[in-house]
């Protein structure tokens, strides 16, 4: 199972909106607006933000040198340092994009200890992504001692959230009989929560039962 890419736009919205504090009760993924008041802001006075320490602003900063726009050239490792920045205050997106930047040595040094730690940072926020790709270290021994009973519990978690990949992945857990006793009916279950939302291995898995 492949890792969870970088949020983006829709994350932005959430984490504009999530402000310098977290709270995992009140995390919903995308379901949030952008405040007027940064969709008005300019390139030159999103960086003033920035560096006047505000993790909202910073976070955006970072997704502009990431993705490249009007305002700044691409640069990974402007990205990933604002990305850090609004990491360290707490900004559960800037976690999870700076653990992709470490899984996959974007801008900084390749570092997988760091790229599960923050995962965790941001997977204990209420992240979904976080959540999901946290599993698959566990599962895989990625960075930690491999452990099939935490990966479901994170998997758990994201698919609580409604994410396809992680009502698969929980259906895996049933069908296999990994962790947990083996339940083809329990499976079927989650399969189909998952090929519902669109998930096309677990519309095959539902015919392979």
């Amino acid at each position: 199972m492949d890792f969870k890419i970088k949020q983006t736009l829709p994350a932005l919205l959430f984490c504009l909106s999530l402000g310098l504090n977290a709270h995992a009760a009140e995390f919903e993924a995308n379901v949030c607006e952008l405040e007027d008041e940064w969709s008005e802001l300019t390139g030159e006075e999103m960086a003033a933000a920035a560096e006047a320490g505000h993790a909202s602003a910073q976070y955006n900063l970072a997704l502009a040198y990431d993705e490249g726009d009007d305002d700044f050239e691409l640069d990974e490792e402007k990205s990933a340092y604002w990305y850090e920045q609004a990491a360290k205050q707490g900004n559960a997106c800037a976690q999870y994009n700076l653990a992709i930047a470490y899984e996959e040595g974007l801008g900084v040094e390749q570092d997988q200890d760091k790229a599960v730690y923050w995962y965790k940072k941001s997977a204990e926020q209420g992240d979904s992504d976080a959540q999901f790709n946290l599993a698959i270290c566990y599962e895989d021994g990625s960075g930690v001692e491999q452990d099939y009973e935490i990966a479901l519990s994170w998997f758990r978690k994201a698919a609580a959230q409604g994410d396809p990949d992680a009502l698969f992945e929980v259906g895996n857990y049933y069908a296999q009989g990994l962790t947990v006793e083996e339940d083809s009916e329990e499976a079927r279950r989650w399969y189909q929560k998952a090929a519902m939302k669109g998930h096309v291995g677990a519309a095959k898995a539902l015919k392979d039962l």
